[in-house]
């Protein structure tokens, strides 16, 4: 995937794509037949030709031993057909379609634009639905390394979207400063070096295999104090293709996990492509209005609510663990109707939960979901009518997670003052 198509994913879509994937995870076909149909439909496909296909599957389905499984296919199959109608093309990204009587007793379809192309043609039938090829989409494919090498100590570590992962963190056993003179100096100082170049060896033994063998990166960012880096980078154990993936080197004074957040700032330039520097660039310019008290920024539903309606908002941040889904539960055999408030964590154990449970009223019937309304989609919704952006921040950073932990998950950075402060 080229750095253009990459840049094109949002952190709405790939959000969206997030929830959707946890939405079909969970559903199974009524009796746990290969009833489910899964269809793939790369970009610059012809839907005649998917519809010839579906067409001659619909035939087939005839032969199935089993009838309930056989009408099931055929079920999801004619729903397919009768929604293609109103499909021109597959768009420039392809479509993705989900269709089939799951454990809900009724036919259900899912449309999923992807935010990057489908790579695959197919079609398939199971008791689940078949979404790997949805979930590669959702790994960012850039991975750069980041490396922290100093006499004291060295940290390896990856980036790749919005995850940060300290690789390894190792301990030098290079002796600190002394206080002998004269000959004992000289000799201490020689026996240093030696430690010093055998170190040095060892983080290059480290490097390349995690950078070559376990991690594969693209590209590495170097930091450290200036000769300690400098002197490193000129070992030769290091190997020559890390040292051609070196794309930046800049001083940091620490080590350790505080040493990659000092190279994820000074690396911005080089790192502006990931959705890590963005989101914390974002979060960090809300902390900042709130820290000097501007007036610009604000965080709770019902004051970001309150500010969006009055178009004051530029820029929401929403936490990804800020999971509330609704949900209309109803009951099939009577007019039984309830409406429950679902954290997305505990989505899949839910749907399980009501596909099995008995309606409280009639106790007849099973219930099942009318409808269903993510928290985030709506807050996206109202943000678009109002002309501001909203960004999904990622809790797999320590920025994310003070948005999460100390403001709720929900923030807006304003376009003007609400209120004197």
């Amino acid at each position: 995937m080229t750095q253009q198509e990459e840049k094109k994913r949002t952190s709405v879509e790939r959000y969206l794509l997030k929830h959707d994937i946890k939405k079909l995870e969970v559903k199974r076909s009524f009796n746990m037949s290969t009833s489910l149909v899964s269809l793939y439909i790369p970009p610059g496909t012809r839907l005649s030709d998917i519809n010839s296909q579906l067409r001659d599957e619909y035939g087939t389905a005839t032969n199935i031993k089993d009838k309930s499984t056989g009408k099931a296919v055929q079920a999801a199959l004619s729903s397919i057909m009768s929604r293609m109608k109103n499909l021109k093309t597959p768009g420039d990204n392809g479509i993705a379609i989900f269709c089939g009587i799951t454990q809900n007793n009724k036919v259900e379809f899912f449309l999923i634009d992807p935010p990057e192309q489908i790579g695959i043609k197919l079609y398939l039938c199971d008791h689940v639905f078949h979404i790997n090829h949805l979930k590669d989409m959702l790994e960012s494919k850039k991975k750069y390394g980041l490396a922290i090498v100093a006499r004291g100590g060295a940290t390896i570590a990856t980036i790749q979207g919005a995850r940060l992962d300290i690789i390894r963190e190792e301990e030098s056993y290079v002796p600190g400063k002394h206080k002998m003179g004269g000959q004992s100096q000289r000799r201490f100082q020689r026996i240093t070096e030696e430690i010093v170049e055998r170190w040095y060896t060892k983080v290059a033994d480290i490097m390349n295999k995690t950078y070559l063998e376990e991690n594969p990166v693209e590209a590495i960012i170097v930091g450290g104090p200036a000769l300690s880096k400098s002197q490193f980078l000129e070992s030769k154990e290091l190997d020559y293709r890390l040292k051609e993936k070196v794309i930046g080197i800049y001083d940091v004074g620490y080590g350790g996990h505080q040493g990659i957040r000092e190279l994820l700032e000074k690396a911005q330039d080089k790192l502006s492509d990931f959705e890590l520097v963005r989101e914390r660039q974002l979060t960090k310019k809300f902390m900042e209005q709130i820290g000097k008290d501007t007036g610009l920024a604000t965080y709770g539903e019902k004051q970001v609510r309150e500010a969006l309606e009055k178009g004051a908002v530029e820029i929401i941040l929403v936490s990804e663990d800020v999971d509330r889904v609704n949900m209309v539960i109803k009951c099939d055999a009577c007019d039984y109707q309830n409406i429950e408030s679902v954290k997305t964590k505990d989505y899949n154990d839910f749907v399980k939960k009501i596909s099995s449970k008995k309606c409280p009223k009639c106790n007849e019937s099973k219930l099942f979901i009318d409808e269903e309304n993510d928290f985030i989609t709506e807050l996206y919704e109202l943000a678009e009518n109002t002309g501001a952006t909203l960004e999904v921040i990622s809790t797999t950073h320590d920025d994310g997670a003070i948005l999460y932990g100390s403001f709720g998950g929900i923030a807006a950075i304003l376009r003007y003052k609400l209120y004197d402060t």
